[in-house]
């Protein structure tokens, strides 16, 4: 398998450990904190080839190709080792390398198939799944290499003799059930190789053979690592393993962690371990983590642990069709078709299987309404998909986001002319919302029901702001940098002829301004998905914008700096603030502008975060929320009804570091209007309105590149780095002030330079 390198920056690093930053001990960490024993040359050069550690650490990537298994008692693995260039790397030492053997053993009972490993250790009471390599407390067998890249590994474990590899005590899964670690010929295997040094490009080859002969037919690939890699870049845990594969022939049911304190023993099982971690989101928590139990894996809390979307959406990780983003697996279909106690179980923890609730697991509180199981037998025969049209089928269980999404599909906003915006005009806006699966049919929104229940499912705005070159809404009529706001269901949307409708602004544009306006259609109509009668689910429809010069001319574009497509590679759909404003980040840029705070929403007194205010500014929001893990200080924002917003344990799940993740082109560097961000007419983001409705040319303001590049390094150190008179930076000013000084990071931090952004953040 090819994997790119990692960028070797110290918060790359920390991020590409992230979510998946396991600290099982069986599995350890990289080859640098291990003790390896000197040995000595193993290769041959040839002549031509990139060899020795010198041809492996100048590699983008290598690929590891298992081309044969031998099982002559101990398993005989040939493999090959090759660059980007199809060049092969004949420097790997046995200090490089990782070896493992797992069988997949059908399930006597009918369930799915489960990976156990051949090669395991005892660990604090518990059995882990362990791998071979040359350092202390490890067996490793002998490595030949061959030259041009061609290597064998004779593995130290003879796997067809259990007397010479005991199943290490207590030899029994974390629910003690006896493991079965006894070759077996017929059943399908897999040989894993990990390159593990560090220093060089990670790489896994797997193989998978039936050591009797004949073809490969008991298979289990569910989740690729491709499609892991969408959202996090490269998936990495314990330092080197970057490959799904390589995984579950460890984390499968027969490694666990023993009991500690209040932590009862846990599985780690893949299938387990995944659905837990990805379970919590803003809407959803395990039911053992919403009763005060945190989900622990050792010394590693997973209970903060945010997925970006909704829970419920199984095709997102595994499917055996691929999609845009999901890369197909033959048994990617396994979640619907196959059904397990432990899959199921891994989310609803709070429901017991057996005939009584495990006593170490309180929140075990809800008996499963089938009756008691000891087994995975007859789970197919009422959850798999098509068996009953009702919430027994996983597939109808789980299909809330598709039927979400089929009711979205029915609406589009319009915004259709904008008038009366010269400087002293109140523009005017006409609109319509059509149904895009009914020939984009109008509605009333003065008689549908999607639009005018009285209750909080149906909303619709309209937003004026200006301008274009930088948002700031002065004499908007609003405090805080905030836009002109129209109720489009009330009385002040009139009805014109086919299905349009008209609104006019109560605040004329100001005297004065110059450059372009922008108009904001936004809000929910009221759903009936989760109920068949009740209108009462918010549908979260794409927001809409238009822009429009005030002067009549050529409309002032925004600079562009992020692709909402890279944002719904994790989020699927951005939608937020109850569902009004929905995968157009054009609008966001409108309220979360340089002249915003969460003034308004902040209660008066103590706050959680000791604050008065706290910027809204797009820019640095952003970047904070995204480094809420790994930022000096926790990023607090108060929202509507008071509402605290703590982002301190959001972890992004890919490399943070490399700003290509979310930004457009170079977007992200020091160059064009960020060479020069003040005299290219962008805003200080506010740091202090003084609390009040007052004038913004009074607030306290940080400086553009300082602001942004403070929202994620927020030590004390690093502030005063930009602001030291070398670098030109403030962080309480005036935007009068900021307008007498120049930032001069360029002068470092600028393409080319020795702290060139790019390179420090490892951009590819």
């Amino acid at each position: 398998m090819k994997i790119p390198t990692r960028a070797k920056t110290a918060w790359a690093g920390l991020f590409a450990a992230g979510l998946m930053a396991m600290t099982l001990a069986s599995c350890g960490g990289g080859s640098s904190n291990e003790s390896s024993a000197p040995t000595p040359p193993i290769d041959v050069p040839v002549s031509g080839i990139a060899t020795g550690a010198a041809g492996l650490a100048a590699s983008s990537q290598l690929t590891v190709t298992v081309t044969a298994v031998r099982m002559a008692g101990k398993p005989e693995v040939d493999f090959t080792v090759v660059n980007e260039a199809g060049l092969g790397m004949t420097g790997l030492k046995p200090a490089d390398l990782r070896f493992n053997i797992a069988k997949l053993v059908p399930a006597a009972d009918g369930g799915p198939s489960n990976w156990q490993n051949y090669i395991n250790r005892s660990r604090g009471g518990a059995v882990q799944g362990s791998q071979e390599r040359n350092a202390t407390g490890f067996a490793f067998g002998t490595l030949v290499g061959l030259g041009s890249g061609t290597y064998t590994y004779t593995f130290a474990t003879d796997i067809t003799d259990t007397t010479a590899n005991p199943c290490p005590a207590p030899c029994t899964d974390a629910q003690g059930r006896p493991l079965d670690v006894k070759y077996a010929p017929t059943f399908t295997h897999r040989v894993t190789v990990q390159q593990g040094n560090s220093a060089y490009p990670e790489a896994t080859g797997v193989f998978d053979f039936v050591p009797a002969g004949g073809p490969v037919l008991n298979k289990r690939d569910i989740v690729a690592t491709e499609t892991c890699n969408t959202c996090h870049k490269s998936l990495t845990a314990h330092g080197t393993r970057v490959d799904t594969r390589l995984c579950v022939t460890c984390h499968n049911p027969g490694s666990w962690v023993a009991a500690s304190g209040s932590t009862p023993a846990t599985t780690v099982d893949f299938k387990v371990m995944a659905h837990r971690i990805h379970y919590n989101n803003a809407g959803a928590a395990l039911p053992s983590v919403a009763a005060g139990v945190p989900y622990k894996i050792g010394s590693a809390d997973f209970s903060r642990v945010d997925f970006p979307q909704d829970v419920r959406t199984c095709t997102r990780c595994h499917n055996s069709v691929a999609t845009a983003l999901t890369t197909a697996t033959a048994q990617g279909d396994h979640w619907k078709t196959q059904p397990s106690i432990a899959a199921c179980g891994a989310c609803h923890d709070n429901v017991y299987f057996g005939a009584a609730p495990d006593p170490a697991k309180a929140y075990q509180t809800k008996a499963h309404t089938g009756g008691a199981l000891s087994d995975d037998a007859t789970c197919a025969s009422c959850h798999a998909a098509g068996r009953f049209a009702d919430r027994k089928d996983i597939a109808l269980a789980h299909d809330f986001t598709a039927r979400l999404a089929a009711a979205v599909a029915r609406y589009e906003f319009r915004i259709l002319t904008v008038t009366n915006t010269a400087p002293g005009q109140f523009p005017v806006v006409t609109f319509s919302v059509v149904d895009p699966t009914n020939a984009n049919a109008p509605y009333d929104i003065k008689t549908a029901s999607a639009f005018v229940l009285p209750n909080p499912a149906a909303s619709l705005a309209v937003k004026i702001g200006w301008t274009t070159a930088e948002f700031g809404n002065v004499g908007s009529g609003q405090p805080f940098g905030q836009p002109v706001t129209i109720n489009a269901l009330s009385a002040a949307a009139v009805a014109g002829p086919a299905g349009t409708y008209t609104v006019t602004s109560p605040v004329a544009v100001p005297a004065g301004l110059v450059g372009s306006v922008r108009v904001v259609l936004e809000g929910h109509p009221a759903g009936n998905v989760t109920s068949a009668t009740a209108f009462a689910d918010r549908l979260p429809v794409k927001t809409v914008i238009k822009d429009v010069d005030v002067a009549g001319g050529a409309v002032v574009a925004r600079r562009s700096i992020v692709d909402i497509v890279k944002c719904d590679t994790c989020h699927a759909r951005l939608s937020l603030h109850g569902g009004n404003r929905n995968d157009e980040l054009g609008a966001c840029v409108v309220c979360h502008n340089p002249n915003a705070t969460d003034t308004a929403r902040r209660p008066a007194g103590v706050t959680a975060d000791g604050k008065l205010e706290e910027s809204i500014d797009f820019k640095t929001l952003i970047h904070g929320i995204h480094a809420g893990s790994m930022r000096t200080n926790a990023l607090v924002v108060y929202g509507f009804g008071g509402s605290v917003n703590d982002f301190s344990g959001v972890g992004f799940p890919g490399q943070f570091a490399d700003c290509s993740t979310c930004h457009v082109g170079n977007s992200y560097t020091l160059t064009g209007v960020w060479a020069t961000p003040t005299a290219s007419g962008i805003a200080g983001t506010t740091v202090t309105t003084g609390g009040a409705a007052a004038a913004a040319s009074s607030y306290l303001r940080m400086s553009p590149t300082a602001a942004v590049c403070s929202s994620c390094h927020d030590s004390t150190l690093a502030k005063l780095h930009m602001a030291d008179s070398r670098s030109g930076g403030s962080f309480s000013a005036t935007a009068a002030q900021l307008g007498t000084t120049v930032e001069v990071c360029t002068s470092c931090h600028g393409p080319g330079q020795i702290a060139d952004v790019k390179t420090m953040h490892g951009v590819k």
